[in-house]
């Protein structure tokens, strides 16, 4: 990602939890954060680590499917590394990983990019499991859930329907003659990631995954002498991944936020203590994933990518 931008994210983002503060009362969201347990904090990492490592299993079996067998060392690395781009709308910015493959291995785009989709399509397809939890506690947010989750079951017919695929192919031969063979292979790896055994598995292990950074949320609750119960800690931090996830804002910033805090004033807490529990919150999750993605692709990009390839800071 142009540097640029990156610095019109981090102002926006401090920007955001300025705004936050005002509304929360500074001195009182002093006094909030001077009562936080921060060992709880220490638990929020080890459960967000602990999501990441299973998302990775997830990924990496995604990469096998298709044909591409990293090592671990180099596999993990572009995991970790691709972690630096959540901070870009809709986290698009992680297709990045099929070109840091290319780089690294060689292997052919029409292999890796469909990978990348479908990593985002089980996060999108987990969130909305895990949403589910408490949706009767916001019933307007049924719509959202029911639209994403019928987006991901098109996705999924229309790649697996031999008709309806052939019909599709055929409309974009037409449109562009020298991509079709490249279109084709692509379909053919997209058929091979849906397999219903492996995509219901890697699915499941995927709900399992963020279900650890729910964990993590609802410890960071306690951390604050507050109590929500799991399945509505489950519910609150998963439909407000979804709701930034899917929206076209830079990492969801201000979305996500401001849905986390929304709900815990909701549910009796005082504007303060919400805010403090949201800032923690997105801390050792959202901006933990960035920092560690950057560093881990900074310092071992030289020893990982063949003659340092460096595309981070192209367009």
């Amino acid at each position: 990602m142009p540097k640029n931008k990156t610095i019109l994210i981090i102002f926006f983002a401090l920007a955001v939890y300025v705004a936050m503060g005002i509304y929360a009362d500074i001195s009182q969201l002093n006094i909030a954060m001077q009562s936080f347990g921060w060992p709880y904090f220490i638990l929020l990492l080890f459960f967000t680590s602990a999501g990441y490592f299973l998302r990775y299993l997830k990924w990496d079996i995604f990469l096998k499917k298709a044909g591409v067998d990293l090592p671990f060392r180099q596999s993990f690395f572009v995991f970790i590394s691709g972690l630096s781009m959540i901070i870009t709308p809709g986290k698009l910015g992680e297709v990045w990983k099929a070109w840091l493959i290319r780089d690294i291995s060689g292997d052919d785009l029409n292999r890796t990019v469909p990978v990348v989709i479908m990593d985002r399509m089980t996060d999108v397809l987990s969130l909305v499991i895990l949403s589910a939890f408490g949706i009767f506690s916001y019933k307007e947010g049924i719509y959202l859930l029911t639209i994403l989750f019928f987006m991901v079951l098109t996705f999924c017919i229309a790649i697996t329907s031999k008709s309806i695929s052939e019909k599709v192919i055929g409309i974009i031969e037409k449109k562009a003659i020298k991509y079709s063979g490249n279109i084709k292979n692509i379909h053919e790896v997209f058929q091979g990631l849906l397999e219903p055994k492996t995509f219901i598995s890697l699915s499941l292990l995927n709900v399992l995954a963020w279900f650890c950074e729910c964990l993590g949320f609802y410890f960071i609750v306690i951390g604050f002498d507050q109590h929500l119960t799991i399945p509505l800690s489950v519910f609150i931090f998963s439909f407000a991944s979804l709701a930034g996830g899917v929206s076209m804002v830079p990492g969801g910033i201000g979305l996500a936020e401001v849905t986390i805090t929304g709900f815990l004033q909701h549910y009796g807490f005082n504007p303060a203590i919400a805010t403090g529990t949201t800032l923690i919150v997105r801390l050792g999750s959202f901006w933990y994933g960035v920092v560690l993605g950057l560093a881990v692709y900074l310092l071992f990009r030289k020893k990982i990518i063949p003659n340092n390839g460096n595309r981070l800071n192209e367009d």
